[in-house]
């Protein structure tokens, strides 16, 4: 495709071809071209500046036409996927920010490198494309509180930068707005590379918490850094480039004051789910637990600082004592295929919900509603604190008007004994999977939205409803539900299969088949596996399952998709910790007391008290006061007492309880004998 425009000379001429921005499959290569007797020469090109986005420049040499130029790369690929957006003129365009992160709440002067800024100066240092790009010096302020948890920016977001906590940045001439720019909230005291540190009897000596902005500006740029650490100390060390947009894929080694190498972190595999494919160039998140006092060194390089550095190759790093927080993204609930949160008059539909765990965090989380219209509802439901995948319901009254605009969600947990609350990210599938390919752990396209948006129209076909909202069993207990099939449109005549969404690990379901008007049970196998705690379990119901090994026909009937209300489901564990009491009989006079310890070693992170108490019942002739181990204590020690007429060369067995609360509320017993031998 060919463009044309008059320009004038010595304007700078940007541009833009976005596609990956705006959700194209379109490699896009752009090209800025001046005819001259007829024969055409390039003045600029560009493919691949950010995904699949192209971005280029010219200064035009005289007054003229001049010709934009945009294909799809190597020719071989288009269709209706493969669209995009063209922005041809003399608007800022920014390319990097440095630093590109500043300190929540704190103002700070950065420098903004990019073209047709306005007041920007050339720095023949900093170039694109062996152009020199223009420097501009600004203030910016970030968030505070609440506000710097969140993402706030317009751009294009990928999942790998949909956890980030962030705002953006634009500047504006004559000609326009530039495009946004992503500069990440730091959380801790931003610290600038001093760029003299290339050795390491150079390193540059950083404060502990901080966060470190630093740029690969030159061939084979190593950049060290020296931090003092006391013993026991626990410190995130955390890594941003890719996920902050940056064209630097980073890499840091950890050494100790000897030089010994401690570790050595390139890229992070680890993803919240194949539907939100979060994988980085960024190395993933070290938990450096101190194990001396001394000063240690960091290396920052760049992965291939050989042929990849300069101006938008930066990065930062955040040396900081952990931090218990979390973040949490919400999407539609399926595994392949781009939908939309439909709800009919009555209806239930789901969610799936991600939560990222950050600084060791391991709490429930539970979400809710926020500022829903009339009708709609959304009651807290939890993620338990071993899940990193939940589902959640979103419910309509049957009277509910119809509406169509965005929701919000909230997530709130305690830590440190208060409660912190953080808002909900939404999310999407982007484009489908081909066939094929729709199997579990197959990475999809998707991005993070900017609104949770849902609409609420006619009644519901039918509706999946149980007869409790709240179960308790024990560990490796079955669940089972009874849920009945209530038709809501005349015509609906069909079967419904029920399956469980984003089960807690271990927990099995078989798909039930119910038909309108009856009533099912469904049983789900909590095995042994699974963990203790307090879920949430959500039952979807369709009407035509999809079937991977077949084409869809588009004559067939609709898939008609609704969910179950959800059901708080808590596991109580069979026990809370291992009892240990004297393993040979305790040696004890007739109408004598004696001090017995009695201890525990904790499971499932229980960190409150046990109850020690005597079966009386059971364990005649042997009193005892009762006693507590305190919360986070392993030991306590039982006054035992015992009747004057005991005969000498008896042989007792004490029955003991030990009683915890789990969830402060479910008692959780466990019993102990205690041998003892009557002497004179």
């Amino acid at each position: 495709d060919y463009y044309s425009f008059l320009g004038k000379k010595g304007q700078r001429v940007v541009a833009s071809c976005l596609t990956s921005s705006i959700d194209s499959k379109l490699p896009a290569e752009v090209q800025i071209v001046a005819l001259a007797n007829g024969v055409g020469k390039r003045l600029a090109y560009n493919r691949n500046y950010s995904g699949n986005d192209a971005v280029c420049d010219a200064t035009l040499p005289e007054d003229g036409e001049y010709f934009v130029r945009v294909c799809c790369f190597t020719y071989t690929q288009g269709g209706p996927d493969y669209f995009y957006r063209l922005t041809i003129g003399t608007a800022p365009w920014i390319d990097a920010i440095h630093p590109p992160v500043v300190e929540a709440g704190q103002e700070a002067q950065v420098t903004i490198y990019g073209r047709n800024l306005p007041g920007g100066v050339l720095d023949p240092k900093m170039t694109f494309d062996d152009r020199p790009l223009e420097k501009l010096l600004a203030v910016v302020k970030a968030p505070a509180g609440e506000q710097a948890t969140r993402l706030a920016y317009t751009g294009y977001v990928p999942p790998l930068s949909g956890l980030l906590d962030g705002f953006e940045y634009r500047v504006k001439n004559g000609a326009g707005v530039s495009n946004p720019y992503l500069l990440g909230v730091a959380q801790a005291p931003v610290v600038l590379d001093a760029e003299a540190n290339d050795a390491p009897s150079k390193a540059q000596v950083v404060p502990v918490p901080c966060e470190i902005a630093g740029r690969v500006d030159r061939r084979d740029d190593r950049d060290y850094y020296r931090f003092q650490a006391r013993k026991g100390q626990v410190l995130g060390i955390e890594a941003f480039a890719d996920r902050l947009g940056a064209a630097m894929d980073v890499q840091f080694t950890l050494y100790n004051a000897k030089g010994d190498k401690l570790i050595d972190l390139d890229d992070n595999p680890d993803v919240l789910a194949p539907t939100f494919f979060n994988r980085s160039d960024d190395p993933p998140r070290y938990r450096f637990t101190v194990p001396e006092d001394g000063d240690y060194t960091l290396l920052v390089v760049s992965k291939d600082a050989t042929n990849w550095y300069g101006t938008r190759f930066l990065y930062a790093i955040r040396i900081a004592p952990e931090q218990p927080d979390f973040r949490v993204v919400v999407m539609p609930a399926t595994t392949s295929t781009a939908e939309a949160v439909n709800l009919g008059q009555g209806g239930n539909q789901a969610l799936t919900v991600l939560v990222q765990r950050l600084g060791g965090f391991t709490g429930d989380v539970t979400l809710a509603g926020a500022k829903l219209p009339p009708g709609i509802t959304v009651r807290p439901q939890v993620v338990a604190g071993n899940q990193k995948q939940a589902a959640i319901v979103v419910s309509a009254a049957a009277e509910a008007a119809p509406f169509a605009g965005p929701v919000e969600l909230v997530a709130t947990a305690k830590i440190d004994g208060k409660t912190v609350t953080r808002a909900v990210r939404p999310a999407s599938i982007t484009w489908s999977l081909p066939l094929p390919n729709q199997q579990q752990n197959t990475p999809t396209v998707s991005r993070l939205d900017r609104e949770l948006v849902l609409a609420l129209r006619d009644k519901a076909p039918y509706r999946l409803s149980a007869d409790t909202t709240k179960i308790t069993v024990l560990q490796g207990d079955k669940i089972t539900v009874p849920v009945k099939l209530t038709p809501l449109a005349p015509d609906f005549k069909g079967t419904v299969q029920l399956s469980a969404l984003a089960l807690p690990v271990g927990m099995v379901m078989q798909p039930v088949t119910v038909n309108p008007g009856q009533e099912v049970k469904v049983s789900l196998d909590s095995k042994g596996t699974v963990l203790p705690g307090n879920y949430t379990l959500v039952l979807r119901g369709q009407t035509q399952p999809p079937n991977p090994n077949q084409q869809p026909n588009p004559k067939a009937p609709r898939n008609l998709i609704e969910a179950a209300p959800p059901i708080d489901v808590t596991i109580v564990p069979r026990q809370l910790a291992k009892v240990t009491v004297p393993a040979a009989a305790v040696k004890v006079k007739a109408g004598a007391a004696i001090e017995v310890p009695i201890k525990v070693s904790r499971q499932y992170d229980y960190a409150g008290s046990f109850k020690v108490e005597v079966d009386a019942k059971s364990s005649k002739g042997v009193r005892a006061a009762e006693a507590t181990i305190a919360p986070g204590a392993e030991e306590v020690v039982l006054k035992l007492s015992t009747d004057a007429d005991l005969k000498a060369g008896a042989n007792l067995t004490v029955n003991l309880r030990i009683t915890a609360l789990f969830n402060d509320t479910l008692p959780v017993v466990h019993d102990a004998k205690l041998a003892l031998n009557v002497v004179k």
